[in-house]
This record gives C-alpha cells, structure tokens and sequence, in this order.
C-alpha cells in the first residue's frame, strides 16, 4: 500500500526557483505602502516554497523580501534572474455592472375560507 506523505509537504513548492510576480497589486497583500523618500522600492511579490512576501529593492540594489515591516535579504543574482524572468500582473478586469432591471414584484392572494354554520 502507497504512503501519502504529510500534508505539508505536499503543499510547499519543491521548486528551488524564485517566483517573482510584478505590481502593487501583488506586494499590498504583504505590506503597506512606502511614503515619499522610503529607501525601499516595492516591485511586486516573490515566492520559493513557503517562503512569500513582497519583493523590494534598497537604495543600494540589495533585493529583500518585506513581510509587514520584517526585511529579509534575498541573492541579488537570483533576484535579478527571477525579475528578468517575471511578467507584470495585469489588474483583473471588473465585472461591467448589470444593468438596473425594475424590480419584480408578485402579488399572491390569499385563500379566504367561508364558515357555513352547520
């Protein structure tokens, strides 16, 4: 009889590459926005196995991953590699509205029963 290996291992990518995904849609899942002179640029998400965060890049060129306010340095050469690789993430287009129908309304009338005295 075949053994299913653990759960969590079935669920962590095996992968050893670096997923990268471009836009802010992606990195606001993982942080907040930078104000004005912030040394961090954000460019998107990044994944590898159950590593996952948004993916910046300092002043300096180091890449780090951003988890709230939690940096993590990441390799710039396979950063620069999985960027080059990565396309932008295209904002999903909205569902057009429906258009405004008039209300329905039913009109259900109700059974009168007559007592006949007996």
């Amino acid at each position: 009889m075949a053994r299913n290996p653990p759960w969590w291992t079935q669920m962590v990518d095996k992968s050893k590459d670096w997923q990268v995904r471009l836009g802010a849609q992606e990195w606001q899942r993982f942080t907040y926005p930078r104000p004005e002179g912030d040394p961090l640029q954000l460019l998107g998400s990044v994944r590898r196995g159950a590593r996952i965060g948004a993916l910046a890049i300092t002043r300096d060129g180091q890449y780090v991953q951003v988890n709230g306010d939690h940096l993590s340095a990441l390799n710039s050469s396979q950063m620069r590699r999985a960027v080059a690789k990565a396309e932008p993430v295209r904002a999903k287009p909205s569902a057009s509205p429906s258009p405004q129908n008039a209300p329905v309304i039913v009109i259900k009338r109700r059974r009168t029963i007559v007592k006949q005295d007996a």
